[in-house]
């Protein structure tokens, strides 16, 4: 993934999709599952746009990472 956003900045297309939705909430809480991020810049940034979208709602969990 981090290698896939290395080319564009969104997952697919030019603009956010319910492709970046639908994924979103996996990739977001992949530390609860002892996955460290921090060595894919590309997927980090990618969720700080992502969390940046009109209208986006933190879900439990996520809420966290939003105001962190």
């Amino acid at each position: 993934m981090d290698q896939h956003l290395a080319e564009r900045t969104w997952l697919e297309l030019g603009h956010p999709t319910i492709a970046d939705v639908a994924v979103f909430p996996y990739v977001a809480l992949a530390g609860d599952g002892q996955i460290d991020l921090s060595p894919y810049a590309n997927v980090l940034s990618w969720i700080e746009r992502v969390k940046k979208l009109p209208g986006f709602v933190g879900m439990i969990g996520i809420k966290e990472l939003v105001t962190a």
